[in-house]
């Protein structure tokens, strides 16, 4: 089984939840509000590039368009799911009570 890394920043007013090794996992995040379920980005299924460096970026080696900047933005999502080079980060606007990880065994 992969390793699964988890790295949860709670803040008063947001959290942001990194998932690192996989895209196969959902999180559910319980808060003041409610209960939000947040589920693998799409195309979640494609491999987890290995880099030792965690970054919402692309290497210039990889760009396929003409600008001038080496980086791009990591493209936003309208769930608070942002696909990064191995996993994916959350993007929650409360403080959480709990939460929870699913993957399959």
């Amino acid at each position: 089984m992969t390793e699964v890394d988890i790295d949860t920043h709670v803040g008063d007013e947001r959290t942001v939840i990194d998932v690192v090794g996989t895209r196969d996992v959902t999180v559910v995040v319980r808060s003041a509000s409610g209960e939000r379920i947040y589920l693998p980005p799409e195309g979640f299924e494609e491999p987890v590039e290995a880099s030792p460096y965690r970054s919402p970026y692309q290497s210039s080696y990889a760009r396929s368009d003409e600008e001038e900047s080496p980086y791009r933005e990591a493209p936003e999502s309208t769930r608070g799911v942002i696909t990064t080079a191995d996993g994916f980060r959350i993007h929650h606007a409360e403080s959480p009570t709990e939460i929870d990880v699913y993957r399959e065994a």
